[in-house]
């Protein structure tokens, strides 16, 4: 397979590695902790378990102080990508498993979905096939997107630049907007009815930020507002969350905790902070 990623320097994949290798495991563990824990469907988790115990080594062995100058070090994506090409497969087959009922799992067919669509971008930006916008489920259809390591958006030029921030910007408000819904549905009803509208207002917000990012590439204009406003937006969703992770690990929210794993809003966070400081890049 052609490494689309091949001029890309070193520290700008170990980046995003070190971000989206443990994001890409959780996923596996939240499939996990998911299914209905029936004997017939044994042989499922203890493949989401071997599968995230092996990202999980792997990530170790990328990031531990002694393989600095080892070949996995150097070459990573040589020995990742077929790692997560298979991850999506098993997201693939999840997704399609519980949105047909042949899966029983309390993780939504949507949210099996989402978590396909971000190891099918971090695919793109390490090598892998480059996902097509619907693939992403942002607007543009078979249109692949550029999809590059954050830290190069800054030596990008001209409209690629632009164009590569637009698809970002779409990306990850869609994702925003599904982690709001999730928030929201996840709350306990009644006690927690503060807090679902809150999350509802933020899908709202983020919704509405997609159409606004293609109406900007549409345009051909208006991507420093939009950055400027984006970042504002998910630094409100940020502290919201915040509250969330820190109420449920002290089980001081109403009722204690959400129906949410704490792990799950940390894992939300993490790919907030990520996508703020891919904003903060892109206005250099």
């Amino acid at each position: 397979m052609q490494n689309e990623c091949i001029n890309v320097p070193i520290n700008a994949i170990l980046d995003e590695m070190s971000v989206w290798m443990p994001i890409l495991a959780e996923h596996l563990k939240f499939h996990r902790g998911g299914i209905d824990p029936s004997i017939k469907q044994d042989c499922i988790f203890q493949n989401l378990d071997f599968s995230a115990r092996q990202i999980d080594y792997l990530t170790n062995m990328i990031f531990s102080p002694g393989t600095a100058q080892s070949d996995i070090h150097r070459n990573p994506v040589k020995t990742i990508l077929p790692q997560v090409l298979a991850v999506s497969d098993i997201k693939k087959f999840m997704y399609q498993g519980i949105k047909s009922c042949e899966i029983l799992s309390i993780i939504p067919s949507e949210l099996a979905d989402h978590m396909r669509r971000e190891t099918d971008r971090f695919i793109g930006i390490i090598g892998g096939p480059k996902p097509t916008r619907e693939d992403l489920g942002v607007p543009g259809g078979d249109k692949k997107v550029i999809g590059v390591p954050r830290l190069m958006l800054a030596s990008l030029a001209g409209k690629e630049k632009f164009t590569a921030v637009v698809e970002e910007i779409m990306f990850f408000s869609h994702i925003n907007e599904e982690h709001s819904h999730h928030i929201a549905m996840t709350t306990k009803p009644e006690i927690q009815e503060k807090y679902a509208r809150k999350a509802k207002e933020f899908e709202k917000l983020f919704k509405e930020n997609v159409q606004r990012a293609k109406s900007v590439e549409d345009r051909g204009k208006g991507l420093g507002r939009l950055i400027e406003d984006t970042l504002k937006l998910m630094k409100e969703f940020k502290r919201f969350g915040l509250m969330l992770l820190k109420g449920a690990e002290s089980c001081a929210l109403p009722e204690e905790q959400t129906n949410a794993w704490p792990l799950m809003d940390d894992h939300i966070l993490r790919e907030g902070d990520y996508f703020v400081e891919l904003l903060e890049i892109a206005m250099k």
